[in-house]
Formats: C-alpha cells, sequence, structure tokens
C-alpha cells in the first residue's frame, strides 16, 4: 500500500482492503480529504469487522473518496461507505440508502463525480480534487471540510447554519477580526 500525503488530500493506491488502511491510520494524517483509489480485488473487510470500519469511515474528520474508473462494476454498498465516489463514467445503478446524500441526494446520476477530459483517469481524480482545495488557506479548507462533514449525518438546516457560521468566521478573519466590515 502506498500512502502520499499533500497539504490537504492524502492519496492512498494499491490498498488491499479498507481495513489495511484502517490498521495504517496513524499514517494518514490530518487532510481534509482521504481519497483511496480503488483496485480490483479491494474489499472493504472480513464481514466481522465491516461494522468497525464503516463507523470508522462515518466518523473521520476528513471527508473520504474512493476513486475508480467504473463504479458499475462494484458494489453500491461498498461506494456508499465513502463520502464521494469519482468516477470516469456514470452510476446507472441503484443508490443505496445508506450515506448517499452528502453531494449527491438520492439520485443515481449523482452518485459519483465525474471526471473530466484528462489524459488519464488517476490524472482526471487529480484535477478534480484540486479543484476543490485550490487557492484555498489551510482555514478556508478546514470550513469547507466542516460544512461536508456536518452534511454526513446533521438536517439540512444545521448544514446551512454551519455553512453560514464559516462564513462569518472567514469573513472575520479576512477583516483583521471584524465580520461586520
Amino acid at each position: 500500500m502506498k500512502i502520499e500525503t499533500t497539504p490537504f488530500v492524502t492519496t492512498v493506491t494499491d490498498a488491499g482492503s479498507l481495513f489495511e488502511i484502517y490498521e495504517s491510520r496513524d499514517r494518514l494524517g490530518t487532510p481534509c480529504m482521504l481519497l483511496v483509489f480503488l483496485t480490483d480485488g479491494f474489499f472493504l473487510a472480513e464481514s466481522s469487522r465491516e461494522a468497525l470500519l464503516r463507523n470508522w469511515l462515518s466518523q473521520v474528520p476528513f471527508l473520504t473518496a474512493a476513486a475508480l474508473p467504473d463504479p458499475n462494476t462494484w458494489d453500491p454498498a461498498l461506494l456508499a461507505a465513502f463520502d464521494l465516489r469519482i468516477s470516469a463514467v456514470p452510476f446507472t445503478g441503484a443508490c443505496p440508502a445508506e450515506r448517499t446524500s452528502l453531494l449527491c441526494g438520492r439520485k443515481p446520476e449523482n452518485f459519483c463525480m465525474l471526471t473530466e477530459d484528462a489524459d488519464s483517469f488517476s490524472g482526471g481524480v487529480s484535477a478534480l480534487t484540486d479543484k476543490l482545495f485550490a487557492g484555498k488557506t489551510p482555514q478556508q479548507a478546514a470550513e469547507i471540510t466542516a460544512c461536508f462533514l456536518c452534511a454526513r449525518h446533521d438536517p439540512v438546516q444545521t448544514v446551512l447554519e454551519q455553512e453560514s457560521f464559516a462564513f462569518y468566521r472567514l469573513m472575520e478573519q479576512k477583516n483583521g477580526g471584524k465580520s461586520h466590515a
């Protein structure tokens, strides 16, 4: 398994299972996003550990994203364990009920974010994740991440309040401690 960290994204490649990543969680750092490239043979874990891993993914203090060329060849329940799914082709299956509202609602066509035209799938994924955090300060990236994390479990009203508070905190920082300038 290979783990690469940047200021905002930790990328994992060549992992055999989510449990392998979980066992190496101390090496992940404190990113805004954990990006896992899924390869053939990747699996969540043995059934006895599956609940532990789903709980871990739902509680980590960063976004989780699965990058895979074709989501239609994977178990939607495995994909739904991640906050985001990044794909080269549209998802045509049915969205699982679990954890699919973050960024996509319940529409199958929104279950995966699609990469833009790129020379390679990994290049398209990198371009997409770069867009999310391009030009952001660490505090801006942290506020964006906090809003997404709030959307994991909280109702829409709470998410909107989180976004509003984040906006005012960022304006306060920009204006030297005054949010109404």
